[in-house]
C-alpha cells in the first residue's frame, strides 16, 4: 500500500476518531458540572442481618464504596417507638486496615479520620457518621457497620413479623452496583411453609427462602430514589417480644391480601409496561419488514432501470442554444445544473451582471464608465419584450434609480442593505423565474427532480446514520474510562452500559437495513437522468460553445464572426464565467477595431453598446489595464449588493429572536441532613 492511501486511511480513521473524543468528553464535562464535586456510589453493601429472641436484630452493613472529594460518610435513621426501640452497640471499622474506628461522643458535620459516632442528633433522628478523609481525593474504600436495633418484631394472635426498610423510597441517591442481604432466624420454623418472605422495591430484586431459618434477597443496578423493604412473617411463635410489640389480635390475613394487592399493582405495572414493550417490538418489526419489502422492490428496479437520455458530447457548439429566446439566467442554471435543484446563491453571482449587460444589448438600459471608475445605468426604454427573470432585474433596476435618469451601480449596495427584504425576494424571483421557464420548456422534468431530491438525500441519511452509530459504539467504549464512567453513573444510573448496549445491539439490525435501502436509493438516484432529451443535448451545447469561446484563437477553422455576434458571447460567456476569456479573444482576433478613432463615432456606440462598454480605449485614460475591467465591477457591485442582503436578514434575523429503616443520601448540598439517609459530606 502506497503512503499516499495510508494517509488516506489514517485520515478517513483518525479524524472521526478525534472528533468523537471531542463530542464524548464534552458531553462529560457537562456531565461533571451536572453530578456535582462531592459524589459517592457503592460497588457493593451487604446486609447481614440476625435476629434475636427478644425482638430486636443485629445488623452489619459491609460498604465497598467509590469516594469522591468526600469527608465523612454517615447513615441516619428516623426513630419511631411505635416501631422500634433504641438503637445501640454502634461499632465502625476500616476493611482495608483491618481496624476498628475511634469512637468519639460529640456530633460533628466534619469527622476527622478514622473516628466516629452513634449518636441520637435530635429528637426524630438517629447517626452513624465516620470520617474518610477523602478531602481533594477519590478512591474505593470499605468499611463494615455494625448497630442492634431493639424491638423490631411485632406479634400478632396468629403471627410473628419482621418488616424493615433498608432503603427509603425517593431517598437514596447513592447508586449501588450489588446489593445482598442475609437474615438469620433465632431458630428454625416447623415447616417451611410457616415462613413466609416478601420483597418491596426494584422489580428486578430478589427473595427467597434458604431454609426454614435463613432468607436471602438481591438486587443489581440499585437505582437513584429506588426503595428495599423486606418483610418476613412466620406463623410459629420464635420470638419473645416486649409488651408493647404484642398486639392481641389475628393479622396474617390482612398481611396476606396486603402483600397480594401490591403484588397486583406491581404485576399490573409490569403487564402494562410488557405490553407496551410488545407493541413497539411489534412496531420494529413491522417497519423492518416494510424496509426489507422496499429492499427486495429497490434491487429489482435497479437491475431493470436504465436511463433513456443519450449524452451527445460536443467538441464545440458555435451557436447560441435556442438562439434569441435563452437568458444569461438559464443559461447558468442549465450549464452548471447536475440534478440537483439550484439555489439562488449558485446562480446569481454571474447571471445578476450577464443580465444587466443582456439589458443594455436589447437597448433597454445605457452603461457607461466615468469618473474615477465609476459605472453608471440609465434606463433608456420601457421594458417590452423581455423574459420573465430579465422583467425582474429591470424592475429592481427601476426601483434603485428611483426616478433618477441615471445612478452608479453601487447604489445597488446601498438599496440591499436599506431594503435587504426586497433586495433578496427580488434576486430570489429572478433565479426562481429562469427556473420555472425550463420546466416549462421541457428542458428538466420537474417530477423527475423531485423524486432524485428523494432517492440523493438517502446518501446523507446514511452517511449520518452510519457515524451516529459508531459514535454511540464508540461512546459505549470511552464510557469504561474511569472519570467518565464516574459520571455516566450518577448522571444515568448504575445500568447505564447494560441497556446502553442493549440499545445498541436491538436496534441494529434496523440500522443495517436502513443503510443499505439508503444505498439502494443512492444508486436509484444516480440513474434518473432529471434532464429530457432536450435538456441534456441544451445543456452539452452550452458546455461545447464555452470550449469554443475559450480555444477560438487555436482553431484552424474558426471562421470570420461579426461584432453583433461577439456581443452576445460577450453577454453569455459573462454568466458562464469566461467573459475575460472573451473580451481578450475578441482584441487579439479583430484588433483593428479596438483604436481610438473606431470609438470616436457615436455609431459604434449604438450599435455595438456592449464592445463599446467593455472595451472603450478611453479606460486608458483612467489608468485601467483590465480590458474585462467595466465587466467585473459590474459583478462585483451585484455580488456585493446580495451578500449585503444576506448579511443584513441574518442580523435582523438573529436580533429579534428571544433568547422505617435507612435510605441513600447524597451530602455536600441542600439540606444539612436529609432524613432516613446514607451518604457523604
Amino acid at each position: 500500500m502506497s503512503k499516499e492511501k495510508i494517509k488516506k486511511c489514517v485520515s478517513k480513521i483518525l479524524i472521526p476518531i478525534i472528533i468523537m473524543t471531542v463530542i464524548s468528553g464534552f458531553l462529560t464535562l457537562m456531565l461533571s458540572e451536572d453530578v456535582g464535586e462531592k459524589t459517592q456510589y457503592l460497588d457493593s453493601i451487604d446486609y447481614s442481618v440476625t435476629l434475636n429472641e427478644d425482638g430486636s436484630m443485629k445488623v452489619t452493613e459491609t460498604w465497598d464504596i467509590n469516594i469522591n472529594n468526600t469527608n465523612t460518610l454517615f447513615k441516619q435513621f428516623r426513630l419511631s417507638s411505635s416501631k422500634y426501640g433504641d438503637i445501640t452497640n454502634v461499632e465502625v471499622y476500616d476493611l482495608d486496615n483491618n481496624r476498628k474506628l475511634e469512637q468519639i461522643n460529640e456530633e460533628m458535620y466534619h469527622l476527622p479520620k478514622d473516628t466516629y459516632y452513634g449518636l441520637e442528633i435530635n429528637s426524630a433522628t438517629f447517626e452513624i457518621a465516620w470520617g474518610v478523609g477523602m478531602d481533594g481525593k477519590k478512591g474505593n474504600r470499605k468499611y463494615q457497620i455494625s448497630y442492634v436495633v431493639e424491638d423490631v418484631v411485632t406479634s400478632y394472635d396468629d403471627c410473628q413479623e419482621f418488616y424493615w426498610q433498608f432503603l427509603g423510597e425517593g431517598e437514596n441517591t447513592v447508586p449501588a452496583k450489588k446489593v445482598t442481604g442475609t437474615i438469620t432466624l433465632p431458630k428454625n420454623v416447623s415447616n417451611i411453609d410457616n415462613l413466609r418472605v416478601w420483597g418491596h422495591g426494584q422489580v428486578n430484586g430478589n427473595i427467597e427462602k434458604v431454609n426454614t431459618h435463613e432468607v436471602r434477597f438481591d438486587l443489581k443496578n440499585l437505582e437513584v430514589g429506588a426503595m428495599l423493604e423486606i418483610r418476613i412473617a412466620t406463623q410459629d411463635k420464635i420470638f419473645n417480644v416486649s409488651e408493647f410489640k404484642t398486639r392481641n389480635y389475628n393479622y396474617l390475613n390482612t398481611m396476606l391480601n396486603e402483600e397480594t394487592k401490591w403484588s397486583e399493582e406491581t404485576n399490573s405495572i409490569v403487564q402494562v409496561t410488557r405490553n407496551i414493550w410488545a407493541v413497539f417490538i411489534a412496531i420494529y418489526v413491522i417497519i423492518l419488514i416494510i424496509n426489507l419489502i422496499r429492499i427486495i422492490k429497490y434491487r429489482k428496479e435497479l437491475k431493470e432501470s436504465n436511463s433513456k437520455i443519450v449524452v451527445n458530447e460536443l467538441e464545440y457548439f458555435r451557436d447560441i442554444p435556442r438562439g434569441d429566446t435563452a437568458t444569461p439566467a438559464e443559461a447558468v442554471y442549465l450549464y452548471k445544473y447536475n440534478k440537483k435543484r439550484l439555489g439562488t446563491g449558485t446562480v446569481q453571482k454571474d447571471a445578476v451582471s450577464a443580465t444587466i449587460l443582456d439589458l443594455c444589448l436589447r437597448k433597454k438600459i445605457q452603461l457607461r464608465m466615468a469618473d474615477k471608475k465609476k459605472v453608471y445605468i440609465k434606463i433608456i426604454a420601457e421594458p417590452d419584450g423581455l423574459n420573465a427573470d430579465e422583467l425582474e432585474i429591470y424592475k429592481l433596476l427601476k426601483e434603485v434609480s428611483d426616478g433618477e435618469e441615471e445612478f452608479e451601480i453601487e447604489e445597488l449596495n446601498k438599496y440591499a442593505k436599506k431594503k435587504y427584504q426586497k433586495f433578496s425576494d427580488s434576486i430570489n424571483k429572478f433565479v426562481n423565474k429562469a427556473r420555472e421557464s425550463l420546466y416549462d420548456l421541457k428542458l428538466i422534468d420537474k417530477a423527475e427532480e423531485k423524486e432524485y431530491r428523494r432517492f440523493n438525500s438517502a446518501s446523507t441519511k446514511k452517511s449520518m446514520l452510519k457515524w451516529l452509530y459508531i459514535w454511540l459504539i464508540f461512546n459505549f467504549f470511552f464510557g469504561f474510562i474511569p472519570i467518565v464512567q464516574e459520571q455516566t453513573i450518577f448522571a444515568l444510573g448504575l445500568g447505564y452500559h447494560e441497556w446502553y448496549i442493549k440499545v445498541i445491539l436491538f436496534f441494529l439490525p434496523l440500522v443495517i437495513v436502513l443503510m443499505y435501502k439508503w444505498h439502494l436509493l443512492h444508486k436509484l438516484g444516480n440513474k434518473i437522468s432529471v434532464l429530457t432529451q432536450a435538456g441534456s443535448d441544451e445543456k452539452e451545447q452550452w458546455k461545447g460553445l464555452v470550449k469554443f469561446l475559450k480555444n477560438y484563437s487555436l482553431l484552424s477553422e474558426k471562421g470570420v464572426l461579426d461584432l453583433v455576434l461577439w456581443e452576445k458571447y460577450l453577454v453569455f460567456a459573462t454568466a458562464l464565467g469566461i467573459g475575460e476569456k472573451v473580451v481578450e479573444e475578441l482584441k487579439a482576433n479583430y484588433p483593428e477595431v479596438f483604436i481610438q478613432e473606431k470609438w470616436d463615432d457615436e455609431k459604434m456606440l449604438n450599435e455595438y453598446p456592449i464592445i463599446y462598454f467593455a472595451c472603450n480605449p478611453y479606460y486608458a485614460s483612467l489608468n485601467i489595464s483590465n480590458s474585462f475591467y467595466a465587466i467585473s465591477s459590474i459583478g462585483s457591485s451585484t455580488q456585493k449588493a446580495y451578500k449585503t442582503s444576506q448579511s443584513q436578514i441574518a442580523a435582523h434575523s438573529s436580533s429579534s429572536g428571544s433568547g422505617g429503616g435507612g435510605g441513600f443520601s447524597g451530602g455536600g448540598g441542600g439540606r444539612r441532613r436529609p432524613a432516613d439517609g446514607m451518604g457523604g459530606r
